[in-house]
Protein backbone atom coordinates (compact mmCIF):
# COMPACT_ATOMS: atom_id res chain seq x y z
CA UNK A 1 0.00 0.00 0.00
CA UNK A 2 1.40 3.37 -1.03
CA UNK A 3 0.92 6.20 1.40
CA UNK A 4 1.52 9.80 0.48
CA UNK A 5 2.18 11.92 3.55
CA UNK A 6 0.39 15.25 3.43
CA UNK A 7 0.89 17.98 5.94
CA UNK A 8 -2.38 18.58 7.78
CA UNK A 9 -2.09 22.35 7.71
CA UNK A 10 0.43 25.05 7.09
CA UNK A 11 0.67 28.55 8.46
CA UNK A 12 0.21 30.43 5.12
CA UNK A 13 -2.80 28.30 4.24
CA UNK A 14 -4.38 28.90 7.64
CA UNK A 15 -3.88 32.65 7.25
CA UNK A 16 -5.69 32.64 3.92
CA UNK A 17 -8.67 30.79 5.37
CA UNK A 18 -8.77 33.00 8.46
CA UNK A 19 -8.67 36.13 6.34
CA UNK A 20 -11.41 34.77 4.08
CA UNK A 21 -13.54 34.01 7.12
CA UNK A 22 -13.39 37.70 8.05
CA UNK A 23 -14.45 38.68 4.52
CA UNK A 24 -17.22 36.13 4.01
CA UNK A 25 -19.51 36.64 6.96
CA UNK A 26 -23.08 35.47 7.46
CA UNK A 27 -24.26 38.82 6.08
CA UNK A 28 -21.99 38.59 3.03
CA UNK A 29 -22.58 34.99 2.04
CA UNK A 30 -23.64 35.76 -1.53
CA UNK A 31 -20.35 37.29 -2.71
CA UNK A 32 -19.12 35.90 -6.02
CA UNK A 33 -15.82 34.02 -6.05
CA UNK A 34 -14.30 36.73 -8.24
CA UNK A 35 -15.28 39.47 -5.77
CA UNK A 36 -13.95 37.48 -2.81
CA UNK A 37 -10.66 36.99 -4.65
CA UNK A 38 -10.43 40.72 -5.43
CA UNK A 39 -11.20 41.63 -1.81
CA UNK A 40 -8.59 39.19 -0.51
CA UNK A 41 -5.97 40.64 -2.88
CA UNK A 42 -6.83 44.18 -1.76
CA UNK A 43 -6.61 43.16 1.91
CA UNK A 44 -3.23 41.50 1.34
CA UNK A 45 -1.92 44.52 -0.56
CA UNK A 46 -3.14 46.86 2.18
CA UNK A 47 -1.54 44.77 4.94
CA UNK A 48 1.75 44.82 3.01
CA UNK A 49 1.65 48.63 3.06
CA UNK A 50 1.28 48.97 -0.68
CA UNK A 51 -0.78 51.87 -1.90
CA UNK A 52 -3.53 51.42 -4.44
CA UNK A 53 -3.59 53.88 -7.27
CA UNK A 54 -6.46 54.04 -9.71
CA UNK A 55 -4.62 56.63 -11.79
CA UNK A 56 -1.12 55.23 -12.29
CA UNK A 57 1.34 57.55 -13.96
CA UNK A 58 -0.32 60.76 -12.78
CA UNK A 59 1.23 62.94 -10.12
CA UNK A 60 -0.98 64.43 -7.40
CA UNK A 61 -1.59 67.72 -9.24
CA UNK A 62 -2.56 65.92 -12.45
CA UNK A 63 -4.78 63.53 -10.51
CA UNK A 64 -6.56 66.41 -8.75
CA UNK A 65 -7.07 68.21 -12.07
CA UNK A 66 -8.51 65.01 -13.58
CA UNK A 67 -10.93 64.59 -10.67
CA UNK A 68 -12.03 68.22 -10.93
CA UNK A 69 -12.72 67.78 -14.67
CA UNK A 70 -14.79 64.68 -13.89
CA UNK A 71 -16.74 66.57 -11.23
CA UNK A 72 -17.50 69.41 -13.66
CA UNK A 73 -18.75 66.98 -16.30
CA UNK A 74 -21.00 65.09 -13.83
CA UNK A 75 -22.67 67.53 -11.40
CA UNK A 76 -24.05 66.23 -8.11
CA UNK A 77 -27.61 67.02 -9.19
CA UNK A 78 -27.24 64.62 -12.15
CA UNK A 79 -26.05 61.89 -9.79
CA UNK A 80 -28.93 62.50 -7.40
CA UNK A 81 -31.50 62.28 -10.20
CA UNK A 82 -29.80 59.16 -11.56
CA UNK A 83 -29.86 57.46 -8.14
CA UNK A 84 -33.48 58.52 -7.60
CA UNK A 85 -34.36 56.93 -10.96
CA UNK A 86 -32.79 53.64 -9.84
CA UNK A 87 -35.01 53.55 -6.75
CA UNK A 88 -38.22 53.76 -8.80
Amino acid sequence: MDILPIQASSVPCERVFSSSKETITARRNKLSPQLVEALQLLKFSSKQGRGISFTPGLDKKEELAELEREEESHPVEDLRSYLHGLQD
